[in-house]
């Protein structure tokens, strides 16, 4: 194993714990979007409409647990449940213009935060920083799918 290995791995697991600290904590972060509520968001704003199973696995997460959040993202006035027009027993879920607006205002509100954040950073490092960030979420990611995979090979 590489030396670097635990490290990363604390540095990994003290970066969600300070995330969760300054989402809470943050005043400028105050009324924005849940992280559900703002990846499902980001993800019906991003590509367009989607049922609720391909939601779940963009989100890498159970149908039953994005149902959920669905349910109160609906209560909200985030999103909007309509039917597929190919398959009328299929729900397709669609952002709202309610839900565009206050995903646009957490979306900029969390950049801003960073920005402070990282204002003293130079920009070569900030570049490598999100080119990193970007390999590990897709490492992660993979390495989710392989084991999936394997579990269901035994």
């Amino acid at each position: 194993m590489d030396p670097a290995i635990p490290d990363v791995e604390r540095q990994v697991a003290l970066l969600l714990r300070l995330a969760d600290r300054n989402r809470r904590r943050s005043r400028r972060l105050a009324g924005t979007l849940e992280r559900s509520a703002y990846l499902a968001l980001g993800r019906l704003v991003d590509d367009g409409p989607a049922g609720i199973n391909e939601i779940a696995d963009h989100l890498r997460l159970d149908a039953s647990t994005v149902t959920r959040q669905v349910l109160q993202m609906e209560e909200a006035g985030y999103v909007s449940r309509g039917r597929d027009e190919n398959d009328g027993r299929r729900s397709v879920i669609a952002a709202t213009p309610v839900g565009r607006t206050a995903l646009e205002a957490t979306r900029r509100a969390r950049a801003d935060v960073y920005a402070a954040v990282l204002a003293e950073w130079d920009p070569s490092d900030l570049d490598v920083l999100a080119r990193s960030l970007t390999r590990l979420n897709a490492s992660l990611d993979a390495s989710l799918d392989a084991s999936a995979r394997s579990v269901g090979q035994d």
